[in-house]
Order: structure tokens, then sequence, then C-alpha cells
């Protein structure tokens, strides 16, 4: 019999059910095509509610740096608190946006990949339910810890800005403080943005809630850290081949502009984005795939090792269906001849 690999089953299960990760394509891809209307919706409004003069178009057609940049001094003078205030709006609405469609896709994701993989999950509204609302608190956690991680960000900026003037070092050592503060800023997003949401698994298969699977995931990862790291590797590698092709591709493409008109470059190089974000969003449902064997190993690999033609529970469903109380032909005693 060979041996059970949590990795194996995550890359197995993407290509044998395509659904999956194209379901987790749906709804990210979903949101980001609402957030980049909205924000140059956003955009062209403001830009629209611009007062401009017949002094200031007379400056702007003048050709001349200094002509034009007080022109545009005057165009945009008093207007940076409104597109504060509108920005924050268009913020917090995409956030709420972000934490109810991310919520309601893993919801949808998980219960398919644990019904795929076999995994009880009891009565199944019940269940929906309680699984949304843990995955609602969770994704509520993580836009709390990216905004905590931009005002790392612009704190790093003021504690190296204050320490290069109270100390009068020189402008490298400043920016070598500022570099190394946010580069632990980053670290810690990254590590606790993982954590939250890897710690969706739990949700789905523990049914607990959004604290206690993040604390169930931290241990699980501490007590099974070379099976996580494995996977994280064999899931990365073909991540990390993607994005340098994707790269390269991109480069070629911005290269060969002079030679080609603009607007079929720009669409090109949209369409090689396009490709890159689908593999990533597809390895990481695979990776999710693969925690999840990791957790429920020993139900994951027996039900590996079965048919995979049969549903799960079908034997089961077979054994219910026939009475066993019921005498059947060979049952019945032959009369003495």
């Amino acid at each position: 019999m060979s041996s059970f690999s949590p990795t194996a089953e995550g890359f197995r299960i993407i290509f044998r059910r395509m659904s999956l990760p194209l379901a987790e394509i749906a709804w990210r891809w979903t949101f980001a095509t609402a957030a980049w209307l909205l924000g140059i919706t956003f955009l062209l409004g403001y830009m629209g509610s611009l007062p401009v003069t017949a002094a200031d178009r007379l400056l702007l057609g003048t050709q001349q740096p200094v002509l034009i940049s007080r022109a545009l001094q005057r165009i945009f003078h008093g207007s940076a608190f409104r597109f504060t205030e509108a920005g924050v709006v268009l913020l917090i609405g995409l956030a709420i946006a972000w934490i109810v469609l991310a919520s309601l896709g893993r919801t949808a994701t998980l219960a398919a990949l644990l019904e795929e993989f076999g995994i009880d999950q009891g009565p199944r509204r019940r269940t929906s339910r309680r699984m949304l609302r843990s995955l609602l608190a969770l994704n509520f956690l993580r836009v709390a810890v990216f905004l905590a991680a931009k005002v790392g960000g612009v704190g790093a900026i003021l504690i190296a800005s204050s320490f290069w003037a109270s100390t009068h070092v020189s402008v490298g050592d400043a920016s070598r403080l500022w570099f190394g503060m946010l580069v632990l800023v980053g670290i810690t997003w990254a590590v606790l943005n993982w954590l939250l949401s890897t710690a969706a698994v739990f949700v789905a298969i523990e049914q607990k809630g959004a604290l206690s699977a993040s604390a169930s995931c931290a241990r699980f990862c501490v007590e099974h850290t070379g099976r996580v790291l494995a996977a994280g590797i064999w899931f990365g590698l073909p991540h990390l081949g993607a994005f340098i092709t994707a790269c390269g591709a991109t480069f070629t493409v911005l290269s060969a502009v002079g030679a080609w008109r603009t607007g079929p470059a720009l669409i090109l190089e949209f369409l090689i984005i396009a490709a890159y974000c689908a593999v990533a969003d597809f390895l990481y449902m695979g990776r999710l795939a693969a925690y999840v064997a990791m957790v429920r190993g020993p139900e994951v690999a027996l039900w590996s090792e079965g048919s995979p033609t049969d549903p799960p529970g079908a034997a089961s469903s077979i054994d219910q269906s026939v009475d066993r109380d019921e005498l059947i032909l060979s049952d019945i005693p032959l009369l003495a001849t």
C-alpha cells in the first residue's frame, strides 16, 4: 500500500474536480472586477467635479511647466478633504463587500471540498450557517490585520523620521531603520494573514468559532510543522514558476511596445496578468485541499484507497437499503424428501 500524501491529494483533487478552483476564481475575480470598476468610477467622478475655469485652460495650453503647475494647484485647491472623505467611504464599502463575498465563497468551496473528501458535516443548513458566521469573523479579523499593517507602515516612517531628527544620524542609517521596521511589519502581517486564512479549514471541519479555529490552526502548525512546510513548498514552487514566467512575458511585451500598437500590447499585458492570477488561485485551492487532507488524514486516506468512481457513502446507503431481518431463498430450509 502506498503512503498517504496530503500534498498529492491536494493536486489530485483540483485536477479531478475542476469546479472547485473555478469557483475560487469566480468569487475572487467578481470582487476584483467590482473593485476596479468602483475605483475607476470614483476617480472619474472626482475629476469631473473639479472646477476648471477658462484661465486654467489657458494656462494648461501654454505648455510651460511653471504655468501648468500653477493651473493644477488652482484646480485641486480645496478638494483634498473631499477626495479623502469619498475615498474612505469607498474603502469601507469595499472592505464590507469583501468580508461578505469572501465568507460566502469560502463557505461554498469548503463545503464542496469536504463533500468531495467524504467528510461528514452533519445537517447541511445548520452547518453552513455556523460556518458562515465564523468565516465572517475570520475575514473581519483579516481586514483588521491588514489595516493595522498599513498603520504600522506609516508608523515606521514616523519613527524613522523622528529618530533621524533627534539623533542627527545619516539619511542612509535612517532609511535602513525604516526598511527594517517595514520588513518586520510585512512579515508579521503575512504570518497573521496566512494563519487566519488557513483557520477556515478548522472552522469547516471542527465547527469552531473564529478564535478557537485560529488557536487550533496554530497548534496544528506547531505539531506538524514539517508537513505544513512541505505542502507550502510544493505548491509554492509552481506559483513561483508562474510568477517568473509572467514577469518574463510582461517585460518581453513591454520591450516590443515600440514595434506594436499600444492597444494590443495593453490587452496582452492584461491577459498575462489574468493568467497568472488564475494559476495562483488554482494552486491556492489545491493547498487548501492539502490542509484538509492533513487534518483528516486517516479518513481521507481510507477514502482515497476506495473506488474513485463511487460517491462517498454509497456503500453505507446500500447496506441501509437491505432489510437484514427479511428471509431470502437461501435462508429457507429445504423440505425433507
